[in-house]
């Protein structure tokens, strides 16, 4: 039995083939390019919390470069269990399913699972919309389903997204007990800095190390010399 103990099995036999594109679906939600216009829309639409929305950012950026460099580090590779065979699909369908269901590079941690527990549940601690209970209720069940989606689309073991959403939600902790209720920018931009060097490193200059790297640098530069707009009182 794999580190996944058997699970990424279980939901492939057990489940009609049909919930491999909902899941495909459902991973999206922790894509970058999702999570990218999630912020967007909000720094656009809560300007009044755009300092917390940009510390979130920075804490995702933290999680990334965290979880990219213990892939480097542990090596783990990913199953090797694709749920359907995409040639046989409807062609509007096949490129997102083969999309989601078709990863490279390292298993371990899941980027995914790691991601959305930071953005979501991040989101959830500053943001003022709705109530808390169901801020909290949502970004919970969007981790859930996004780790679950890894799992069934065969590119996660099991292990792979428990390690990802405690890796994610190790790095809220800190964030939050570093700064308080209200995360600092510059501990969290400094912080994503360092684990971009992290991933750098452990990567031997990766191209995607690099441009995580000026990426975070160039947050934390903007974040000096420019300002950031605070939240009123």
């Amino acid at each position: 039995m794999s580190r996944g103990v058997g699970a990424v099995d279980a939901i492939q036999t057990t489940l009609p083939d049909w919930v491999a594109l909902v899941a495909a679906l459902v991973t999206q939600l922790g894509d970058a390019w999702f999570l990218a216009v999630l912020f967007v829309s909000l720094l656009v639409t809560q300007r009044e919390q755009r300092r917390d929305i940009l510390s979130v950012m920075g804490l995702l950026a933290v999680a990334v470069g965290l979880y990219r460099t213990l892939k480097h580090l542990f090596g783990r590779a990913r199953p090797n269990e694709q749920w359907l065979d995409p040639e046989p699909l409807p062609s509007a369908v096949e490129p997102l399913y083969e999309g989601a269901a078709h990863a490279t590079g390292y298993g371990f941690p899941s980027g995914h699972a790691t991601s959305v527990t930071v953005a979501y549940i991040g989101l959830a601690v500053v943001l003022t919309l709705g109530t808390r209970r169901q801020r909290f209720g949502v970004a919970g069940a969007v981790v859930a389903l996004v780790s679950v989606s890894r799992v069934a689309l065969g590119v996660h073991y099991l292990v792979d997204v428990v390690a990802g959403i405690a890796l994610g939600a190790g790095v809220l902790a800190l964030g939050l007990r570093a700064s308080g209720p209200r995360f600092s920018l510059g501990q969290v931009f400094g912080g994503a800095v360092a684990a971009s060097l992290c991933y750098l490193v452990a990567s031997g200059g990766h191209i995607e190390s690099v441009l995580l790297l000026c990426a975070t640098v160039g947050l934390l530069v903007g974040w000096r010399y420019r300002g950031v707009t605070a939240r009123p009182p």
